[in-house]
């Protein structure tokens, strides 16, 4: 039964994950950019040294864009499919890691735990169904961790350990040193509190770190002797400490993880707080819970005191949490099996009270005040009835999690009703709401527009960094000029064709805009851009032409 369970699971995530990905459109601003630079890759053939709009782009590390690449090339160009299948594939694989790492360390049924809260948190789901490199950092760590685990745990294994400085080599090389920094904190960590001194000189450290350095010395050496100082220093020197000490990028407090880990693991974060209590009560009785214990908070303390924070970057933690919270999940479950019904289990299994009344009143309000028409409007009559029909299931889990808690198999049932809810949720958001955020975070069709207005051979600049519309125009480079410069070109009456932000166009002098038509303008997320022409450009053109384009 258990197999059963496990097999139907597992089939069930691998058609929602690799049959829906290609159903929208990559959206701004990372999926696009990511998408470009294995274009150019492609095009170029010059995999070494990544390139972005015909730039040198030295943020990123190549690995991922060479999966990227290597996944398009059945397709002949990066298409969505191609784009988010590096990503889909190691989320994939890391629920199934998640899984095996689980029953290493506890047992089958909460290895399958595992692998269903995994799964099912919102943010985990989200990062795995798009172009970014934080799922396979997060599988390669995972991997790092795991093989560190066989070997401490099969008397000390040495080739387990070589392997897991083998995984964090390519950790590095996916998203640079966050890559190994966690999985050797973690271990750090966890030998220290054991006080194993005697595994720690086993780990063979000044010899990973050479495997480590040897892997990433395969791709940065090229890379450097292409790209020069410049590239050195930024991936290096910016990318690095940069980001940890004085982030030029998504700087945020310290607590800024604190607050955002229990929203990206909603709705198993509310059970954390109970868990926690459980865990310190039998402290004594379960010592294996010690090293997820111990691999979640050392890294949760890392990532907090890097000064560069996005809810992305809590990827690698969530196997451990949801490994955790698995093991909370199946004592409460064998308590019941036992038939101890404890104020202690009622208290804990409270929060699930709380998420069953909240599922029920949203699915009443979805049919009671037309909330899906206010918020989607321009959705499919298709679409439409399958939310309808999706929000009546949720509805049915709200009301039937509350009636568990007149049952015996309360922890049971709240589990399964959880994540039905959930993956309901997931099946939602891959067929009905990503398809229809094309619409509001998609350049394609504004692109298309553009290309039905400037030509091949015509001149285009952007007053912004362009690497949206070089992705949806398949076209590189654009030239990019800031913004007193694009005035001076327009004033100057030199033809060209202009992309601009809104806010640019605003604040441009008076002349600039006596000088300048705008031909088509579109809102791609919070953004509106403008595709505009001088009037010398418009002067040289045929009446014809005039009116197709006007």
């Amino acid at each position: 039964m258990m197999r059963t369970v496990t097999l139907v699971f597992f089939l069930a995530a691998a058609g929602i994950f690799f049959t829906s990905i290609g159903g929208w459109d990559l959206k701004n601003p990372d999926e696009p950019r990511y998408a470009q630079v294995a274009r150019e890759m492609l095009e170029t053939g010059n995999f070494a040294l990544p390139h972005l709009n015909g730039d040198i782009y030295p943020d990123k590390p190549p690995l991922f864009f060479w999966m990227i690449a290597g996944a398009s090339l059945p397709f002949g160009d990066v298409t969505a499919f191609s784009a988010r299948f590096p990503a889909a594939f190691f989320g994939f694989c890391l629920i199934l890691l998640t899984y095996f790492f689980a029953r290493k360390v506890f047992d089958n049924l909460t290895a399958l735990l595992a692998a269903v809260l995994l799964f099912s948190i919102e943010g985990f789901f989200k990062a795995a169904l798009s172009v970014h490199f934080d799922s396979i950092l997060a599988f390669f760590i995972t991997a790092s961790l795991f093989c560190f685990y066989c070997g401490y745990t099969e008397k000390k294994n040495r080739l387990y350990f070589l392997l897991s400085w083998v995984c964090m080599g390519l950790a590095v090389s996916t998203k640079g040193p966050v890559g190994l920094a966690i999985p050797l904190v973690s271990i750090i960590a966890y030998l220290l509190w054991n006080k194993d001194f005697t595994t720690l000189k086993r780990l063979s450290i000044v010899t990973g770190l050479l495997i480590v350095t040897a892997i990433v010395a395969c791709w940065l050496v090229p890379a450097c002797s292409a790209g020069g100082e410049d590239y050195i220093n930024n991936i290096v020197l910016k990318q690095t400490f940069g980001r940890i000490v004085k982030s030029y990028a998504h700087q945020k407090p310290f607590y800024y993880y604190a607050l955002k880990l229990p929203c990206h693991m909603l709705p198993w974060s509310l059970f954390i707080p109970g868990a926690c209590y459980y865990f310190w009560q039998k402290r004594e009785s379960i010592p294996e819970i010690r090293f997820p214990l111990i691999w979640f908070v050392a890294s949760f303390v890392f990532l907090s005191m890097v000064s560069c924070k996005r809810g992305l970057y809590l990827l690698p933690l969530y196997p451990a949490a949801t490994m955790l919270l698995a093991k909370f999940w199946r004592d409460l479950m064998c308590m019941e099996t036992n038939g101890d019904s404890t104020r202690q289990q009622k208290l804990i299994l409270l929060p699930a009270l709380v998420m069953f009344g909240l599922l029920a009143l949203a699915g009443i309000a979805v049919h009671c005040v037309p909330i899906h028409t206010l918020i989607l409007p321009d959705i499919s009559q298709q679409s439409r009835f399958f939310l309808v029909t999706a929000s009546w299931m949720i509805c049915f889990f709200g009301l039937a999690g509350m009636v568990v808690f007149f049952s015996r198999v309360r922890a049971r049932l709240a589990f399964a009703l959880l994540s039905c809810t959930m993956i309901t949720l997931a099946v939602c958001a891959v067929f009905c709401i990503y398809p229809y955020m094309d619409k509001t975070k998609s350049a394609k069709i504004f692109a298309q527009r553009i290309n039905a207005i400037v030509g091949p051979e015509d001149s285009l600049v952007a007053s912004f960094k362009p690497e949206l519309f070089n992705y949806y125009l398949k076209r590189y480079p654009i030239k990019r000029i800031e913004n007193p410069a694009v005035h001076n070109r327009v004033e100057q009456v030199e033809p060209c064709y202009l992309l601009l932000l809104e806010e640019h166009y605003l604040r441009a002098p008076e002349n600039f805009k006596k000088n300048t038509i705008i031909l088509d303008r579109e809102t791609v997320g919070h953004r509106t851009f403008y595709l505009a022409a001088s009037r010398a450009l418009l002067a040289n053109r045929s009446s014809i032409e005039l009116r197709l384009i006007l």
